[in-house]
């Protein structure tokens, strides 16, 4: 069997980007590390030297989330959205759009380029295949430039797992 150890990124149209990653960790685990909210702020870092501090996850269908990322310059980065589809540990499919300002604790206004994200744990031996497809995206420069945060925040899931 071919185990992606390194993030495997795809683009196969304009509007969708695909990331794949073979985790050293169940499903089970993995799918916990990806839906709560102390785990999130531990690992979901779309740049270098970005903190969380705060999260919030209601993982249930109809459910919300709230994740604010600041980055070293004091920038807030606040992503937030509507769970869809929960099926542990096995799939997760929310909504996807960006706060206007997310310096609060509160849900603010959003910018209105929703997108969806479909993330499936995929059983493999005892390890996980992580495949992570992003769609809808307005523009092919917003599809690329989540390409690059997404692959980061894959990369820093696999090391926080690692840890587990």
């Amino acid at each position: 069997m071919n185990l992606i150890t390194k993030n495997e990124v795809e683009k196969p149209d304009n509007a969708t980007l695909i990331v794949r990653r073979v985790l050293n960790a169940s499903p089970e685990l993995a799918f916990e590390a990806w839906t709560s909210a102390e785990h999130v702020k531990h690992w979901m870092r779309p740049e270098p030297g970005m903190v969380i501090p705060w999260a919030m996850m209601d993982v249930r269908v109809g459910g919300k989330f709230r994740i604010q990322m600041q980055n070293e310059e004091g920038e807030y980065f606040t992503a937030v959205g509507e769970f869809r589809e929960v099926q542990v540990p096995e799939r997760l499919v929310y909504t996807w759009d960006w706060e206007k300002d997310g310096s609060g604790e509160e849900f603010g206004e959003v910018e209105g380029k929703t997108s969806l994200i479909t993330v499936e744990f995929l059983r493999r031996g005892d390890r996980t295949e992580l495949v992570l497809m992003h769609t809808r995206f307005a523009t092919v420069e917003s599809r690329d430039s989540h390409a690059g945060g997404w692959s980061r925040i894959v990369e820093t899931l696999a090391e926080f797992l690692e840890k587990k």
